[in-house]
């Protein structure tokens, strides 16, 4: 593995941080961990996210080529492939796209919003039960700050993913799926497609997706596997214009949106939802949907 030597280098400048600069050579892992110690102590992914950082390039243009040409299948048979290069290439692109991306019409309470939604789990779903069902009616203000937060700038042209779980009536088609096999399962679902592809709903919730499917699915079901259990499901999510900010972007003075780096978050805003396609992932055993937000 190509690895980086990191030493730090100051301008002089009063009132100035100190930065990382990278200079390639071979050095030792431990290297690199012991620079994120302090990460590592507050939150493992936080050092992990960083260490990805330092050793993908996306200005590669072989990782560019193979990240375009991952999605172009992905596209095209509907699912992801499990192969964690592939993946990887994607993450990279996805964590360029982040780096690259600066907000100037973010202000001190946008930003409070933000990093109150993804700090605490439980606030965010009550949030999201607010805006899904009206209930908790304590939230209501709060969501509509959050929204008109996110509703200040796009994300456009990017594909996002994330895990969730899609439910089934008992007498309908769950009762199917436990009696289908693999070929009747699809095409069942070839027909759901074209039943529904091009349809639209509107959306009223805030999403957290990440520019990354090995987080999004792989790592995530790997690091929680009681609750990914429950999952059944992944989202390929083609961003067109879609109300919401990428979190790991930065404003244009330089402030974090949010106060972790470790999962590459695009928090998203819907106004509606395009259905494109459903499959059936045989490797991961998971239905992959594909929607176009906007």
């Amino acid at each position: 593995m190509q690895q980086y030597q990191l030493f730090l280098k100051h301008y002089g400048v009063k009132g100035m941080k100190w930065g990382v600069r990278k200079k390639y050579e071979t050095v030792s892992r431990s290297v690199v961990r012991g620079t994120y110690s302090v990460a590592a102590k507050l939150n493992p992914r936080e050092m992990e996210y960083r260490l990805r950082k330092l050793t993908n390039d996306p200005k590669n243009e072989n990782t560019k080529f193979l990240a375009d040409t991952t999605q172009k299948l992905s596209d095209q048979s509907g699912v992801l492939p499990t192969n964690p290069k592939a993946l990887k290439a994607i993450e990279s692109m996805g964590i360029a796209r982040h780096a690259q991306t600066k907000y100037n019409n973010l202000d001190d309470k946008d930003i409070s919003r933000l990093k109150t939604y993804t700090d605490s789990a439980r606030f965010s779903r009550s949030v999201n039960g607010y805006l899904a069902i009206g209930d908790p009616k304590t939230h209501a203000q709060e969501a509509a700050n959050l929204k008109a937060t996110l509703s200040k700038n796009k994300i456009d042209d990017l594909t996002v993913y994330r895990s969730c779980s899609l439910k089934f009536s008992v007498n309908g088609v769950a009762k199917k799926l436990d009696k289908h096999g693999d070929e009747e399962l699809q095409k069942m679902f070839n027909q759901m497609s074209k039943n529904f592809n091009g349809k639209q709903l509107k959306e009223n919730r805030v999403w957290s997706t990440s520019t990354s499917p090995l987080f999004a699915i792989d790592t995530w079901r790997a690091v929680n596997p009681t609750a990914a259990s429950t999952y059944n499901t992944y989202m390929i999510i083609k961003c067109k214009g879609t109300p919401g900010v990428l979190a790991d972007g930065t404003t244009s003075t330089g402030k974090s949106l949010v106060n972790t780096r470790s999962n590459q978050e695009a928090i998203l805003a819907p106004n509606k939802l395009t259905y494109r396609k459903l499959e059936f992932d045989a490797e991961r055993q998971m239905y992959a949907i594909t929607v176009e937000a906007s």
